[in-house]
């Protein structure tokens, strides 16, 4: 595995588990005051850290934990349709019905990334 492929899979790693919980992303929240949590969160996962179309991300990855990042994928594009832009405050984020898909699909891909 190339360094390029072990930081793919260690920035997906901290990014899940950014994800896994509510109490999570508070703590993000608190750690990064001078930004707005939720859209640097969304950012993080669209921008910095889902690179389907990268054949470095696609080998760093088996074929599990790319099924288990496509669907964690696929409910973080829900939470964005239903928070809206700009999102909400994380509180509000964290109450959305899509929310609960979030954090399971997130708790789902950390536990196929550490198997």
């Amino acid at each position: 595995m190339s360094g390029l492929q072990q930081n793919l899979r260690a920035n997906l790693l901290s990014t899940a588990e950014l994800f896994k919980s509510a109490d999570a992303v508070r703590e993000f929240q608190i750690q990064v005051p001078h930004v707005f949590a939720p859209t640097e969160l969304f950012c993080k996962w669209f921008d910095d850290t889902y690179i389907p179309d990268s054949a470095e991300f696609i080998a760093a990855f088996s074929s599990v934990e790319l099924d288990a990042i496509k669907i964690f994928n696929a409910s973080m594009e829900h939470l964005s349709i239903e928070a809206g832009d700009p999102p909400p405050s994380i509180e509000r984020l964290v109450s959305l019905s899509s929310w609960a898909e979030v954090e399971a699909n997130a708790n789902k891909l950390l536990g196929a990334l550490n198997a």
